[in-house]
Formats: C-alpha cells, structure tokens, sequence
C-alpha cells in the first residue's frame, strides 16, 4: 500500500499477464481509496527486466485504460482533439503513446 501526500491510499488489487509482439508485460491495476471509500481505478503496462543483476521495471501509466491495446486505440484519436486546445497534454500523451508502443515491442523506454 502507498499513501500519496495527498490522503489517498493506493492498493494493487489485480494483475493480468500478457505477451504481445515479443515483449512480456503485465497490466496492474491500482485502487485509489479516499477517506476509507473507493475513488476509482487506475491501470499500468510494465515491463520487468534485470539490469546488472538488480530487477528494474519499465511502466506507462494507461490511466482509465484496462489494456494496453485500449490505450493504443484511443490516444491518437484524444491526442488530435488536444492538438487543437490543449498542445501541451497533447504533447505529454504523444510521449505515452511512444512509450507504450516501445514496450509492447520490448525495446527500452529510458530516456536519452
């Protein structure tokens, strides 16, 4: 469990293994619990690796999105709505977006 500074506690409650296009990722889904009630759900892909003998995770946070392939879908679409009043979000979702398509390949999403 992890408490946020916000008051919100976090609970991974489920996660779900998936293999696509060579890479092995698991989508893990987190709870938010506020004031001992459920605020919602969040999901993420991840990508396990050792590095150096020491295991490292690779995640994209796909939000509202159960799948990575969901996410795939719909944020080109979102992306060209943002475009037109919210570049900047625009921007920040295109970077997920390449991310996730790095992931699903099993490249590596470390920044250069």
């Amino acid at each position: 469990m992890h408490t946020p500074s916000y008051g919100a506690k976090l609970y991974v409650v489920s996660i779900l293994n998936t293999t696509t296009k060579g890479a092995t990722i698991y989508i893990r889904a987190v709870n938010i619990e506020r004031d001992g009630e459920q605020y919602g759900t969040y999901y993420q892909a991840v990508r396990s690796y050792r590095e150096q003998g020491k295991v490292k995770q690779e995640v994209v946070h796909l939000g509202e999105h159960s799948t990575a392939e969901s996410a795939l879908e719909s944020w080109p679409r979102e992306i060209q709505e943002l475009k037109k009043t919210r570049p900047k979000q625009a921007e920040k979702l295109q970077s997920k977006l390449d991310k996730l398509q790095e992931l699903m390949k099993g490249g590596d999403m470390t920044p250069t």
